[in-house]
C-alpha cells in the first residue's frame, strides 16, 4: 500500500494591492470597497467558484466571512482550519493539522478541486508548493503595510498566476 499523500487540486483567488498586500493594517479589507462593483463574472471569481468542490480557510478569515451581511459559499463545504473552538454551521467542519496532511483527508473525502483563502492559509500553501493556481486581482492602489501575500521564502515552484487588472 502506498504511503504517497494525493491532494485535490488547489486554487487561490486573491485581490492584491500595487504593493504586495492583501489586506490592510489590522485585517482591513475597506481599500477595497470601491472595486466592489466588478462582476464576479469579469474578475474570474464567479467561474472558479463553480469548478471547486471544497473551500479551505483560516480561522481569521472564517471570523470575518461570519461578519458579512450574507454567506457566499452556499452549500459548498467549508473546512476551516483552527486551534480555537468554533460554534457549529451548517456545511461548516472544523480540522487541525499540517496543509499537506488535511489537503489528504480531503483527497479521502472526495474534493478534487479546493478554494484557498486567508493569508496565513495560503501562504501556507505557497510555501510548501501546494498550491496549483493562484489568481490575483490586482487593485491599483498601494497601502504601505497591512497583511502581505509574500512573507518568507518561497519555493521554486511551477504555480499558474492569473492576472486580472481591476
Amino acid at each position: 500500500m502506498s504511503t504517497e499523500l494525493r491532494r485535490p487540486r488547489v486554487s487561490a483567488f486573491l485581490a492584491l494591492s500595487l504593493d504586495g498586500f492583501i489586506a490592510g493594517e489590522g485585517g482591513d479589507l475597506a481599500w477595497l470597497e470601491p472595486y466592489n462593483g466588478d462582476s464576479q463574472e469579469d474578475t474570474g471569481y464567479s467561474a472558479l467558484m463553480a469548478s471547486v468542490d471544497t473551500l479551505l480557510m483560516g480561522r481569521n478569515s472564517y471570523d470575518t466571512v461570519l461578519g458579512f451581511p450574507e454567506w457566499f459559499y452556499g452549500d459548498k463545504p467549508v473546512v476551516v482550519l483552527t486551534h480555537r473552538p468554533a460554534a457549529p454551521r451548517e456545511h461548516v467542519s472544523f480540522r487541525q493539522g499540517a496543509l499537506a496532511q488535511v489537503l489528504d483527508e480531503l483527497w479521502q473525502a472526495g474534493s478534487r478541486h479546493l478554494y484557498l483563502d486567508g493569508g496565513e492559509v495560503v501562504r501556507q500553501g505557497l510555501q510548501a508548493a501546494l498550491v496549483d493556481e493562484l489568481i490575483l486581482f490586482w487593485v491599483p492602489v498601494t497601502l504601505g503595510g497591512g497583511v502581505p501575500l509574500f512573507a518568507g521564502p518561497l519555493p521554486c515552484a511551477l504555480v499558474r498566476v492569473v492576472y486580472q487588472p481591476a
